[in-house]
């Protein structure tokens, strides 16, 4: 009896393009260092380099690619406040959820925000100069107390693990 290998369904770009074994390796290399020199990644992956590069180009302009962070070091914010905030919207405000949206984009100090399922209906991450600056921030995300109805203020004490590639693109994972 030979054992059944799962297997994992095929991954598209947000163009719809069908992402092939050489992108997704391309892909998990680039999450670990998105600095490497285009003539290692094509070294590492069995490829030209002009072949390598369009492969690039072809996921940047298909939105497979984002972009690329630099990751800071952590410690060098240490005088400032690292916030997990859970957002209760009010029954009213989920029909203007784009407008609290927008007011979150525009507020530098909302690192991340996820819509989320459950309890609350955001997950924040948030940097401000101390806890108590929470709420001067909700001010300005609800200036007319019109969206959110309550928040749970986390603050962060440190980070245990780093943004990492997603899981099917850790080695060894085929689709």
């Amino acid at each position: 009896m030979t054992a059944r290998r799962s297997r994992t369904p095929p991954l598209f770009a947000p163009n719809g393009a069908r992402l092939d074994p050489v992108d997704l390796e391309l892909l998990r290399r680039l999450q670990e260092d998105a600095h490497i020199q285009n003539q290692a990644l094509a070294r590492a992956l069995g490829l030209s380099a002009s072949g390598c590069l369009k492969r690039v180009r072809r996921l940047e302009e298909g939105g497979a690619i984002k972009g690329y962070v630099a990751l800071a070091e952590e410690t060098m914010f240490a005088s400032w406040s690292l916030l997990w905030v859970n957002v209760k919207l009010r029954r009213r405000a989920h029909k203007r959820r784009d407008e609290f949206e927008a007011a979150l984009r525009a507020a530098p100090e909302v690192i991340e925000a996820h819509c989320i399922a459950g309890r609350f209906d955001y997950l924040l991450k948030a940097a401000l100069p101390s806890v108590s600056a929470w709420d001067g921030l909700r001010a300005r995300l609800d200036p007319e107390n019109g969206f959110i109805k309550s928040v749970d203020v986390l603050p962060g004490l440190r980070t245990a693990k780093e943004k990492s590639p997603h899981p099917l693109l850790r080695t060894g994972e085929q689709p």
